[in-house]
């Protein structure tokens, strides 16, 4: 399976962001992208999962931009079929939900991404009350808890914050290791990660870069955005990228990583 941006272009208020972005991103490959602040990265992300504020596409462009999921153009989606297709975003800044428990997003998460993976295995049941009460999706509710408490042992995350309002009075470091969590959680195909490395200690950064090597091994393609090469020390990409003023300047292995930390952006911008 493959994730294809082609020709991306997308705008805000107007003003063009990003100015024709192509790359392709397999199964089980982690790519990263790169680049100095205001170059266009965390708009890639956005405009991945179909944020309303940008608009897609130039007029008089003689090529039109494109977002393929396999050969699917997901582009006309809104966010939440976007998601449901198998597209899944980690946000740099990750607001707080007071009231809602991280275990209940988790698990209605789950039980819709479940339904649009197998939209025709609904086993029938004496008392469907009982089955929602004691099934998330297909899985028996203490096997969901189970799974999801191992994923947060993996995170070094404490089984606590479960039971609380989604990052709700969480350090940065929590926030962001509930956003892994709920990749390593929810089925998806695709990942992105917008600068789930900012802000974090030396402890928490592996245990997130963990979180991205276990979905590397599950056949998920990762997309890391990221302004730093240090989370690249423990997730070695296959794939890196460095974008510049909307643009794709450079793309090459983790080698091109490690010169943009000796030698910095300088030769890109000027």
């Amino acid at each position: 399976m493959k994730l294809t941006i082609s020709h991306l272009r997308a705008s805000v208020e107007g003003k063009e962001i990003l100015h024709g972005v192509d790359m392709v991103i397999k199964s089980g490959e982690v790519h990263a992208v790169m680049g100095p602040n205001g170059s266009g990265k965390s708009t890639l992300a956005s405009v991945l999962l179909g944020h309303p504020a940008y608009t897609v596409g130039t007029k008089g462009k003689k090529i039109a931009s494109a977002i393929l999921l396999d050969k699917k153009n997901i582009l006309p989606l809104a966010t939440e079929d976007r998601a449901t297709a198998g597209l899944f975003l980690a946000f740099q800044s990750p607001i707080a939900i007071p009231g809602v428990t991280v275990m209940n997003l988790l698990r209605a998460s789950y039980e819709l991404r479940h339904a649009a993976k197998h939209p025709k295995k609904t086993e029938p049941v004496q008392n469907p009350v009982l089955a929602r009460r004691f099934q998330v999706g297909s899985m028996p509710i203490g096997d969901f808890m189970n799974m999801v408490k191992a994923h947060a042992k993996t995170l070094r995350l404490s089984e606590d914050l479960l039971n609380r309002g989604i990052h709700d009075g969480f350090s940065g470091g929590e926030r962001k290791k509930i956003e892994m969590l709920q990749a390593l959680v929810l089925p998806h195909e695709f990942a992105v990660f917008d600068e789930i490395d900012t802000g974090l200690d030396v402890d928490a950064l592996r245990a997130v870069s963990k979180g991205i090597s276990v979905l590397r091994k599950k056949g998920v393609g990762v997309l890391i955005i990221t302004h730093y090469q240090r989370i690249l020390r423990y997730v070695k990409p296959d794939v890196v990228h460095i974008l510049v003023a909307g643009n794709v300047v450079d793309t090459g292995d983790y080698t091109l990583a490690k010169k943009i930390e000796t030698k910095g952006y300088g030769a890109y911008l000027s």
